[in-house]
């Protein structure tokens, strides 16, 4: 009996060691993690964009880059991986450590749509930590100057009258220029043919070429031929005029479409598994630098409208709120493949 009671104090005490050994193991670690948040950053962050370099979400990542490295007190480097309309570059930044040091610059293009809209992607938005908007800017349907339609009310008539005959170039499938599109398609009640293209670039040489009758890009990138009369713009996609640009009309203001928004944001994002004290430091960053009018006045030349400071819930809700709007009209729209 003495024996047995011996022999069971001894387990005892031998799972007493282990159980306290386990809990100094999870006590050490939890102190390395709170040592890790508490100085981060202490070396340069990496923040992907998920597009080449020399486009309008590049120049405007770079902007914030050098803003949110002045704010954290280290380099924020930038590195460019396009691919399936950006989600290569969410997809590697939802596998990164979420030490804080691998940023997204995401669009709603990889963050919402690809999730929605490309089957197979491996992700969904909620791998992914919102830490708050950079920006917005509206895309602008635009002719080249051979079509005949001088209006959105115009182009539905015309292109009604010719079903299936005008083309329309989008910089990707899945894209929000292919969402909008459709979505355009749908409430006009029109029938053209969507004509993808590997990117923006060679959308714009056949669309300046009149190889493509229509497109749908951002303001950046078609202002500058819009005012030299190389394109004829047909509206924003936007319920307002951009504040810089107020000649450019939207497509709201004829009599047919009304209530037409797929504006496109840029905002910052880490893995999902960040430390919530590391998406306060990179949120309180980004709110310091867009306070800045030298950020705020660089953004509006690049065609963005500034976000306002804000907290990583407000932009988590934001989110939030656009993919349950483009899952609600997902089964409506007819993207073609």
């Amino acid at each position: 009996m003495n024996a047995l009671g011996n022999g069971r104090r001894i387990r005892l005490g031998g799972y007493l060691v282990r159980l306290c050994m386990v809990l100094g193991w999870v006590a050490v670690g939890t102190q390395d993690v709170t040592a890790q948040v508490a100085t981060y950053p202490n070396k340069s962050i990496t923040m992907v964009v998920p597009y080449p370099a020399g486009g309008a979400t590049d120049a405007a990542a770079r902007l914030i880059a050098n803003h949110l490295g002045k704010a954290l007190g280290q380099p924020v480097v930038i590195e460019n991986l396009a691919g399936a309309s950006g989600a290569i570059a969410a997809q590697k930044v939802v596998r990164s450590s979420p030490d804080g040091y691998t940023l997204l610059a995401g669009t709603i293009n990889e963050v919402v749509l690809a999730p929605i809209f490309a089957p197979g992607t491996p992700y969904k938005h909620q791998d992914l930590a919102a830490v708050g908007p950079i920006g917005v800017t509206p895309f602008v349907l635009v002719a080249n100057p051979k079509m005949p339609a001088r209006d959105i009310d115009e182009l539905i008539a015309y292109v009604r009258s010719k079903p299936g005959t005008v083309n329309v170039g989008i910089p990707g499938l899945g894209s929000l220029q292919h969402v909008a599109v459709s979505m355009l398609a749908t409430q006009a009640k029109v029938e053209w043919t969507t004509v993808p293209y590997k990117g923006a670039a060679p959308l714009n040489v056949d669309l300046l070429g009149g190889q493509i009758d229509l497109a749908v890009v951002t303001l950046p990138s078609a202002v500058q031929y819009i005012q030299e009369n190389k394109l004829k713009s047909l509206g924003l996609m936007s319920t307002q005029r951009a504040p810089l640009y107020k000649d450019i009309k939207t497509i709201n203001e004829g009599t047919i479409i009304k209530g037409f928004s797929t504006d496109a944001w840029l905002g910052v994002f880490l893995p999902a598994k960040a430390p919530p004290d590391v998406v306060q430091k990179v949120n309180a960053a980004l709110n310091q630098a867009l306070k800045t009018p030298e950020l705020r006045d660089g953004l509006s030349k690049l065609g963005y409208q500034a976000a306002d400071p804000g907290t990583s819930k407000e932009f988590e809700r934001h989110v939030q709120t656009e993919d349950a709007r483009y899952r609600s009209i997902a089964p409506t729209l007819k993207l073609e493949r």
